[in-house]
């Protein structure tokens, strides 16, 4: 027997459009006849339908969180997860946030041939917005979904958008500011030949902590060392295997990511090289016990933001906000600005 509304209303002996009232929590219901339909639900078992609710005026209680990425990015998550750790630490976060507030999270990793699901997840209004992540400046596909859709919270994409409509925000990470600091803590160690393993410049976070890096250099008279690591584990191996087999000289390295970090303390460790200190970038929870040392964005801060943005009514909402980065030198400091709670 098909369970659905009519037959919860036959069975409280109410109207149909009764039974859709307390659904949707409506308050002109008596609080005995809300009872005794809720109570018929219960023992039907009856669910009712999202679309339904939502095509009915009830607001969607699904917040969708979207991840750029390729196919291969999808198999890291299925594989380990680990060279996708700080999407996952990400995520995790924006989950607690999501459910503090009553919400559910719906998480995907997108690319340029399926944003097709996005905007069917917008159009049929199943989310109450989306939280956006890892996505290339203005690449075409996200400009589209920007100019038909909102909310929505796009993180690290632009430093200085244009864009004046409603709904639209951006977050930002302190980028530049993350990598002058682990670049001069560096040089302040007396280092001079320092390389950096830069991420993708076709993103916003990519370009900035190759800038911050360059600002440091340049103001103390050291000479830049710039590889186009693309925040990739595979091109981080190759790079600094290269350097090892040619013999470049250098003291310290500074990454764009804790994830090519890791690939550079490995090559150092299996040629027997010690003394060569490096910086990462994203503070993951193995980097600082591996005796690395990383740039915290505080992630805590940015999930909640995100999260408030979109559900938030009351809120005073800013279009463009930062959060801070700290330097993590050792474990005293990763325990102290440990954003894993």
């Amino acid at each position: 027997m098909k369970i659905n509304s009519i037959k919860v209303a036959q069975l409280a002996g109410v109207s149909r459009s009764t039974v859709s009232r307390v659904i949707n929590n409506y308050s002109n219901v008596p609080p005995e006849t809300k009872e005794k339909v809720l109570r018929v639900i219960e023992e039907l078992g009856y669910i009712p339908n999202s679309s339904a609710q939502v095509l009915a005026g009830k607001k969607s209680r699904t917040i969708g969180l979207f991840i750029y990425g390729d196919n291969n990015d999808k198999n890291k998550i299925l594989d380990n997860g680990l060279s996708f750790g700080y999407y996952l630490d990400f995520i995790n976060r924006v989950l607690k946030e999501a459910l503090k507030n009553d919400y559910q999270l719906l998480v995907d990793v997108v690319n340029d041939n399926d944003f097709s699901k996005v905007v069917s997840l917008y159009s049929n209004r199943d989310i109450v917005g989306g939280i956006f992540i890892g996505f290339k400046e203005k690449e075409k596909n996200i400009v589209k979904i920007i100019e038909k859709f909102s909310p929505m919270v796009l993180i690290d994409y632009l430093l200085n958008p244009k864009c004046e409509k409603e709904g639209i925000y951006y977050i930002n990470t302190q980028d530049f500011q993350g990598a002058k600091e682990a670049t001069e803590h560096l040089i302040n160690l007396g280092r001079k030949k320092i390389l950096h393993i830069a991420g993708d410049k076709e993103k916003l976070s990519g370009k900035e902590r190759e800038k911050g890096y360059l600002n440091a250099v340049n103001s103390l008279g050291v000479a830049p060392m710039i590889y186009n690591g693309d925040y990739s584990d595979e091109k981080a191996k190759q790079i600094i295997n290269e350097i090892l087999q040619k013999n470049v000289e250098f003291d310290g390295v500074f990454c764009a990511n804790d994830n090519m970090s890791y690939c550079v303390n490995n090559a150092l460790k299996e040629k027997g090289i010690e003394n060569i200190p490096i910086v990462g970038f994203d503070n993951l929870r193995n980097t600082i016990p591996l005796g690395l040392m990383s740039v915290s964005p505080d992630i805590n801060t940015l999930a909640k933001k995100a999260v408030e943005l979109l559900v938030c009514d009351n809120l005073e909402k800013e279009k463009v906000s930062f959060v801070k980065t700290t330097l993590i030198k050792g474990l005293d400091e990763y325990i102290k600005e440990s954003y894993l709670d």
